[in-house]
């Protein structure tokens, strides 16, 4: 069954508005017609299961049928950190992340960052960056949409996440790997979020490094590798969802 994302708001009388946008994509590219089953979901959890009832100056309304809660959400809460990427990396990281099962994501400014946003050209970005999320969610069926936060430079983001459980992919790290925070986590992964701190293209300085170890963030590795920005933290993502219980 074809699945939509709804705004709450666009709901009355058992009856729920889909946009202009998604109307014309569901009538003249997926060819559906009045009476047709389709799944509209708000982001919040819900679910809808509809029938198409009638248009309305092109834009769809659809009856609701059923509705339900769905709680298909990982056991961990995985916060993902991502420092700004060039052209359309960020675009796959948000994508992918979701995908994935990662809560929320906070794209960040750091002193390597290329890519400099200012405050409007920020909001459209982080705009965009939330449909991208949205569609995520559409096509891996989960039914929160993880929200992307908005730009933030990088000492208020270490200053934030302060006496909270953050990891650093930094890739002067030898000693501590991912698995050995893992391994004292064991037990306790689901009784609070975990944020991975992944920077830019350029990493991070060894400044940046230290500035985040006085904010408790632990700066670890992944391996002997180094991974691209837009690989990172989809790969620390996946061990831990895998290591607590929900991939694999």
């Amino acid at each position: 069954m074809h699945r939509f994302f709804i705004s709450t708001d666009m709901i009355k009388n058992n009856l729920i508005e889909i946009d202009k946008q998604q109307s014309h994509h569901i009538e003249k590219v997926l060819r559906l017609r009045i009476g047709d089953s389709v799944e509209l979901f708000d982001g919040l959890g819900n679910v809808f299961n509809c029938r198409l009832h009638s248009n309305k100056n092109g834009v769809l309304q659809a009856e609701i049928l059923s509705c339900s809660q769905h709680q298909n959400e990982p056991s961990v809460s995985i916060i993902l950190a991502q420092g700004i990427a060039k052209g359309e990396k960020m675009d796959y990281v948000i994508q992918k992340a979701v995908e994935i099962g990662v809560t929320a994501i906070i794209p960040f400014v750091s002193e390597r960052t290329i890519v400099m946003l200012d405050g409007k050209k920020a909001a459209q970005k982080t705009s965009r960056w939330q449909t991208i999320a949205r569609e995520a969610c559409k096509q891996s069926k989960r039914n929160f949409v993880p929200e992307v936060k908005s730009v933030v430079e990088f000492p208020q983001l270490i200053a934030d996440l302060q006496h909270k459980r953050a990891v650093m992919l930094y890739e002067g790290e030898e000693k501590t790997k991912l698995r050995d925070i893992l391994h004292k986590f064991k037990g306790s992964l689901a009784s609070q979020s975990i944020t991975i701190i992944v920077g830019p293209e350029g990493g991070f300085s060894p400044s940046e490094a230290e500035a985040a170890k006085k904010n408790s963030v632990i700066p670890i590795s992944l391996g002997s590798g180094i991974l691209r920005t837009e690989t990172a933290g989809l790969v620390a993502a996946s061990i831990i969802l895998y290591e607590g219980g929900d991939l694999g």
